[in-house]
């Protein structure tokens, strides 16, 4: 065999070897998608908020002026607004999965 085919034939076994490589990775790498997933909205949420500071401001100014006039009304406006959420994250899988059916 010459030294050429030699070398093709060495470079064919490394793009396979290569190939199964990067098919190992990006199947461990599923586990940490998520976290991924996570870190690149709080990224984005960042990136928001330094491009968006008055209306940060002045939304923190208007919940904490409504928190000192009346902490009552906000310690059950908080509680309501949590509880919402968590209704949230559990109708959201049975609606995805409703409207998955259809689209």
């Amino acid at each position: 065999m010459s030294q050429r085919a030699e070398l093709a034939a060495r470079r064919e076994q490394l793009l396979l070897r290569s190939a199964q490589l990067r098919e190992q990775l990006a199947h461990r790498s599923s586990v940490i998608q998520p976290a991924f997933r996570a870190a690149d909205k709080v990224r984005e949420g960042a990136s928001w908020m330094q491009s968006n500071p008055a209306l940060i401001a002045v939304v923190g100014a208007a919940l904490l002026g409504a928190a000192a006039a009346r902490p009552k009304a906000m310690v059950g406006l908080g509680l309501r607004a949590w509880s919402g959420w968590q209704m949230f994250q559990r109708v959201r899988p049975v609606a995805n999965a409703f409207l998955r059916q259809f689209l």
